[in-house]
Formats: structure tokens, sequence, C-alpha cells
């Protein structure tokens, strides 16, 4: 029990300091590892590693930047209630896509590769997911958060393939004929 307890507390402090630049690749690399252990372990319902697996990554995504960004201009013209709606569904819709994601694991290995700063505020990070077949590129794209320093997640390209301009795409395809509540209720 109390080597559980330690072992939450060291999880926990990774967690506070997450996201400092020194600290992104050490860490995100240990949040790869914790997923994948997660998925091996064969004692774990799927509902059980999911709520593990969302609150291992849950700290290092801006979903409210990511849902900004995937309205693009028309962000600006919601009300602050139609913002914080959205912005819940679209995190809900990112959370259930990734561990949906997830479940099509097939042991394949994820390295960390390339951790580049772009910008001041803006850094990549690459990964590998090794298969048996292929290998996949994984980036992640970071940003500093001026209120506090810290670096978050504000999209992932998946091959070559922006998440974010890709909801952006079709979140501007779906306004030219529907409301920003048929919107949040179709996420």
């Amino acid at each position: 029990m109390l080597k559980k307890v330690i072992i939450f507390l060291f999880l926990s402090v990774i967690s506070l300091y997450a996201l400092e630049e020194q600290n992104i690749q050490k860490v995100m690399d240990s949040k790869v590892k914790q997923v994948l252990d997660i998925l091996k372990d064969k004692t774990l319902s799927q509902k059980q590693k999911d709520r593990k697996n969302v609150r291992i990554i849950d700290d290092a995504f801006d979903y409210t930047i990511m849902s900004q960004i995937s309205l693009g201009k028309r962000w600006k013209t919601l009300t602050n209630n139609e913002k914080i709606q959205f912005s819940k569904a679209f995190e809900q819709k990112i959370k259930h896509s990734y561990l949906d994601k997830l479940k099509l694991y097939n042991n394949e290995k994820v390295i960390i590769k390339n951790f580049k700063k772009v910008k001041a505020n803006r850094i990549t990070l690459e990964t590998h997911v090794i298969g048996l077949d292929d290998t996949y590129k994984v980036i992640y794209l970071f940003y500093k958060k001026k209120q506090n320093n810290q670096w978050y997640i504000y999209d992932v390209e998946l091959v070559g393939v922006s998440i974010i301009q890709t909801y952006r795409k079709q979140f501007s395809e779906f306004l030219k004929t529907k409301t920003v509540k048929q919107l949040i209720e179709s996420l």
C-alpha cells in the first residue's frame, strides 16, 4: 500500500511539472510508457484502462485552445455559454477519439524521437509508432501558455495530418448549413 502511495505521489509531482520546457521529452516519454503498461495490463477492464489513460494524458492538453483553433474566426462570435459548452463537448470528442485509437493497440513500440523548439513559444515532439509492417510518425505540437509559463499540447499530427485542422474543416462545412447549437449536439 505504501509503495502505491509513493508511486502516486511521484506521478502527481511529475504532472505538476510535466510541461516545463526542459521536462517535456522526459515526461512525455514517461506518459507514453505508462499508457502502454496500462494497455498491456490484462487485469484491467476496458473502462478502467480508459479512465487511467485519460488521467495520464489529460494535463498535457489544452482543450480550450484546441476548441478555439478548431472553430477559427467563428469562435469569437460565440457567447460565453456557447464557448463553454463547445469546449466541453469538443474535449469529450478528443478524449473519445484518443481512447478509440488506443483500442487498436497491438504491441507496437513507441519511441520519442525529436524535440524541436520551432519558435520561442512553440515546440514539436516527434514520436514513432513502430508496428510489424510499418512505422508511423506522430508529432505533438506544444505552445507556451503565458499565464503559467507551462507547455501544453494544442494539436497532434498523425502521419502528417493535423487533427485540429481536420476538425476545423469539418466544422466549417457543418456550420455553413447548421447552427453552433447543432454542432455542439453532434459532438
